[in-house]
């Protein structure tokens, strides 16, 4: 059986190398493919194991939570490692793909890893297709669990794939390995929603079932959330797929409202464990030491009432500093502007390097998850959230919002920014009118329904995933100028297969950004 990670055509050359050099994901638990296909239990764990690329290229990886998060501008930092500094800093300058870069890996560790969790799952899915039976020590026939989830999996990795990068290689198990051709990210996004409908599918045309293995340490993973989330990777890879507010206008909006139906009842999460499982994005986010990110103010100065947000971004970037935010939002602050909100805090120490650019700084770090028993180690135990249940409902709400149920779109949004921003309700007409109305535009006015839905969006989903507000703020058209709207393959992957490597963004360079502080 011929291997995906070891065709002529060098598709995923580098999948093997996977987190080698990005110290922080190194999982010496891969399973190797060849290995793991000479018997039923190595093969069932193979499948399983699809599922720690996500981890690590959502939570944990250095080249991820360092660059992504202030790349989309949801946090600042002055640190330079992965190529953050040079990605986030103005004026924004195009991705440097050249196979030597540092800032390479961005693309690089993506593409390897959701090609490793791919070729895991089409692994396992050409096993059981050649007639492997997969039965566990009490006799259990674990064939059909192990099926749905290489199936579910096989979407969510090229699902990824389709997000991230403007072409690549649709992989499923019967493809011809030696005949593979690039295909344009759509096509990518429409196989994977292939992919996880197939899925949801077989897991309804069996028995119920766990799966085997500790997945999500300590979550079950069960026939029904299989179902669920499957209905609502769906929805995220229409939404944040599209690449401009013109694609966002064109998702099938009847789509994301009928799978979110049959979506997530409940947050999905994995349980910390410290020294088990830990959250490399909730430690960069909200840790006070050195090595730290802090909110950015075009994630969270929509919500000042002052004045000071919108002299801020009038003010020339080289000289804008820090600010305090006045807001009656109380996620971001208490009643005065140095008290901590429910998600974010004010912090008075200054850890970050002025000569790398005081328009980097902050007074507000991202707080939420901090609770009395784990205190500021929040990000080695409880639960990590990988798909808060309220980004399937405020894709129900945009989905509303375009397809012309305003007031449907209202009353979900209210869901959040009343109950925990103490907001007053907004209404199908928009954010009401008054002095301290929240969220207000970029030329201080109050913002329409759809600018309360982006802003509910960013405040209410901070930190669920390294990539998630780059994904959301370009379909918003909200990227900072300059920002590549999505990948290019790996320099190195195309070095390896003799094809010319490019790049995207840079202020008026290819698939960037043309700004979103207009707001």
């Amino acid at each position: 059986m011929t291997n995906m990670r070891t065709t002529a055509l060098g598709v995923l050359t580098l999948a093997v190398l996977a987190g080698c050099q990005d110290l922080d994901v190194v999982n010496t638990n891969q399973p190797d493919a060849d290995r793991a296909l000479a018997n039923p239990s190595d093969v069932e764990s193979l499948v399983v194991s699809a599922w720690n690329p996500y981890w690590s290229r959502t939570h944990t990886s250095s080249s991820s939570v360092n660059a992504m998060p202030v790349v989309s501008d949801e946090m600042t930092a002055t640190y330079a490692n992965n190529s953050a500094l040079e990605l986030s800093s103005e004026p924004r300058i195009a991705l440097n793909n050249n196979p030597t870069a540092t800032a390479s890996g961005i693309p690089r560790f993506q593409w390897d890893d959701w090609y490793l969790a791919l070729s895991n799952a089409n692994d396992g899915l050409r096993a059981i297709a050649d007639g492997l039976i997969i039965v566990d020590d009490s006799g259990d026939d674990r064939t059909h669990a192990t099926r749905v989830w290489a199936k579910h999996m096989q979407g969510v990795a090229l699902g990824y794939v389709g997000m991230i990068f403007d072409q690549g290689y649709i992989v499923l198990e019967d493809s011809d390995l030696g005949a593979l051709e690039l295909q344009p990210y759509p096509d990518i996004v429409a196989a994977a929603i292939a992919s996880l409908e197939e899925a949801i599918q077989l897991a309804q045309s069996g028995s119920d079932f766990t799966l085997a293995g500790d997945v999500l340490n300590g979550v079950p993973v069960t026939r029904d959330l299989i179902v669920q989330l499957s209905n609502a990777y769906i929805a995220r890879f229409m939404v944040l797929g599209a690449r401009t507010p013109a694609e966002r206008e064109m998702v099938d909006w009847s789509k994301v409202l009928q799978v979110t139906n049959n979506g997530l009842v409940d947050d999905h999460v994995t349980l910390q464990e410290d020294g088990i499982r830990e959250s490399t994005m909730y430690f960069r986010a909200a840790n006070d030491g050195s090595f730290q990110q802090r909110a950015d103010y075009k994630h969270i100065g929509w919500a000042d009432v002052s004045g000071s947000f919108q002299q801020w971004l009038n003010t020339p970037v080289a000289d804008r500093n820090k600010f305090l935010i006045t807001t009656p939002d109380r996620r971001i602050t208490g009643e005065a502007p140095d008290e901590d909100g429910k998600y974010f805090r004010y912090v008075e120490t200054e850890r970050f390097r002025p000569e790398r650019g005081t328009y980097h700084f902050s007074w507000y770090q991202w707080n939420i998850g901090q609770t009395p028993d784990v205190g500021d180690r929040f990000w080695e135990n409880g639960p990590a959230v990988l798909y808060h249940i309220e980004e399937q409902n405020l894709y129900r709400a945009e989905a509303m919002l375009r397809m012309g149920n305003a007031a449907g779109a209202a009353d979900i949004i209210n869901q959040t920014r009343v109950a925990n921003g103490e907001l007053p309700p907004v209404t199908a007409s928009g954010v009401p009118q008054a002095d301290d109305c929240v969220p207000r535009r970029a030329d201080g006015s109050c913002g329409d329904l759809e600018w309360a839905l982006y802003y509910e969006r960013m405040i209410e989903l901070t930190g669920t995933d390294a990539l998630r507000a780059w994904m959301d703020k370009r379909g918003f058209g909200q990227l900072t100028e300059g920002t590549f709207e999505h990948m290019p393959i790996p320099g190195r992957e195309l070095a390896n297969t003799n094809l010319a490597i490019y790049t995207f963004g840079g202020v008026g360079g290819p698939a960037a950004s043309s700004g979103g502080e207009a707001g």
